[in-house]
């Protein structure tokens, strides 16, 4: 019972932000006194629709998103209320509402989750490297595991500690300190510890010794990873830390992707991609775990991949790819630089050509985030 409500929630989450998205659609067509034929969720065929006033609200059988259908915006509509009789300005604007909508929601979540941090975010950095554009970053390693009768438990470490520094120098990968350990047997170190429940950073002394089990010079401590600690500590960066976040995280997720990218084509197999991209599937599992764990922190996880989810919407949504926001609003761009608009039949071809494609990549997305949820 409980994994099926955090699904549901879940799919709830999913749907809420492609409704704010669509809305934003629907709220500017109807500011620009333009005919909504209709606002579904999901892609046809329909499941189920309703006609009030003059726009029928569906829900449809495959659910990969959402439209909003404007009379008109395939080119073949003489009436003044068309979108295709509208000047090139409003189209754009009405074209790419969706995506401000969701970067706005983003953001305004991003100043909720960094609000009631102390306007600081972790991220994790094991697989990727990043030098962040905005804030104060500081790279740490955690430990998540403190061995009875160890050098690192009789000295004072504790699990969720942040090792900053080692003998007065910093520590930010787990590489690093294993050197500092390597190279210090039965040498007492230094070590400066933040631990994730408190503000005060600790000094404990600690002195390596060799394991028996492996003839390595150890302190006792397993660690999580690397990680980075980015804060917005001026005024100017708390005031637009919500922008500056999304910023972040997006060049965060770029820099993992093109990682992902350059990793299947050094390997020649697209198993790294495949095994680390998800669809609507995968996050529909990813936020239903969080839902499951529950508590405090996982609340704020939960937030913080609703707002990333909704600025990754928005992004994808602007590529100028056919069938999508990003594809409409370039051949609507061409038209204003130009003064010349394509061929109605011919963009209605290529978006119809690509929307087809879209549904096949979507299936097979899902297909995949099965695979990965079974494995």
């Amino acid at each position: 019972m409980d994994v099926i409500f955090a699904i549901i929630i879940g799919i709830l989450i999913l749907l809420f932000l492609i409704f704010i998205h669509e809305f934003g659609h629907f709220v500017t067509a109807k500011f620009f006194k333009i005919k909504v034929e209709e606002f579904g969720f999901g892609f046809p065929p329909r499941l189920w629709g309703k006609k009030k006033g003059e726009t029928i609200y569906s829900i449809n059988w495959i659910p990969a998103g959402g439209f909003v259908r404007l009379l008109g915006e395939d080119g073949d509509s003489e009436d003044p209320r068309s979108f295709t009789k509208k000047s090139p300005w409003i189209r754009a604007t009405v074209v790419s509402s969706g995506v401000v909508i969701n970067f706005l929601f983003a953001v305004l979540l991003f100043y909720f989750i960094l609000g009631f941090n102390s306007f600081q975010f972790d991220f994790d950095q094991t697989t990727v490297k990043n030098d962040f554009i905005f804030g104060n970053q500081q790279n740490f390693t955690l430990v998540a595991q403190v061995s009875d009768g160890s050098p690192a438990e009789a000295g004072g470490f504790r699990v969720g500690d942040k090792v900053l520094s080692a003998e007065g120098e910093r520590v930010e990968t787990v590489q690093d300190l294993q050197e500092v350990v390597s190279a210090n047997l039965n040498n007492e170190i230094s070590f400066s510890l933040q631990n994730f429940e408190e503000e005060e950073i600790r000094v404990v002394q600690v002195t390596p010794e060799i394991n028996p089990e492996n003839d390595k010079t150890q302190i006792g401590v397993g660690l999580a990873g690397d990680f980075t600690t980015i804060s917005y500590e001026s005024g100017i960066d708390k005031t637009f830390s919500g922008f500056e976040h999304a910023i972040n995280s997006l060049q965060f997720q770029a820099v993992a992707i093109g990682s992902l990218i350059g990793q299947s084509v050094e390997e020649g197999t697209a198993e790294p991609l495949a095994d680390n991209v998800a669809g609507p599937v995968g996050i529909v599992a990813l936020i239903a775990d969080f839902v499951g764990i529950g508590g405090i922190a996982a609340f704020g996880a939960l937030v913080s991949l609703m707002a990333l989810i909704s600025l990754i919407l928005a992004v994808v949504n602007i590529l100028p790819i056919p069938a999508l926001d990003g594809g409409r609003f370039f051949f609507i761009f061409l038209e204003g630089i130009t003064g010349k608009r394509v061929n109605p039949k011919v963009e209605r071809i290529i978006h119809g050509v690509a929307f087809i494609v879209l549904i096949f990549l979507v299936i097979a997305v899902a297909f995949n985030d099965i695979l990965n949820i079974i494995s």
